[in-house]
């Protein structure tokens, strides 16, 4: 009996990254809901009060939250694709490097504008 990579993992390894994959895909909804909210209250708004409260840290905070969460969805989606299409092992642990680099990229960069 040959044994594949796939066969390696727990099946509960799977179920947990569902989890995770619908909690952050909330955590996004729930962002997006309130920075549709803020945005319907844009005409009301200038770019002092804007400003004002994209300074608050409770704000700060909740904005890097949601760009982790959105990072988190993100590699996760991609990590079952490259598992599900990607065959060789390589080849898929370097397009997974590439991802998360990225996305490590992206975050970092998300933060320093959140909290420069």
């Amino acid at each position: 009996m040959a044994l594949s990579d796939r066969n390696l993992g727990s099946r509960r390894a799977g179920s947990g990254a569902y989890l995770l994959v619908r909690a952050s895909a909330v955590a996004i909804a729930g962002g997006a809901l309130a920075l549709m909210a803020l945005i319907a209250e844009l005409p009301r708004f200038g770019y002092g009060p804007w400003q004002a409260l994209f300074r608050e840290t409770a704000v700060r905070i909740l904005l890097a939250g949601w760009l982790s969460a959105v990072a988190l969805h993100a590699y996760l989606g991609c990590d079952s694709i490259l598992k599900d299409y990607v065959h060789n092992t390589f080849a898929r642990l370097v397009g997974l490097m590439v991802i998360a680099l990225s996305l490590l990229a992206l975050v970092v960069y998300g933060m320093v504008a959140v909290w420069a």
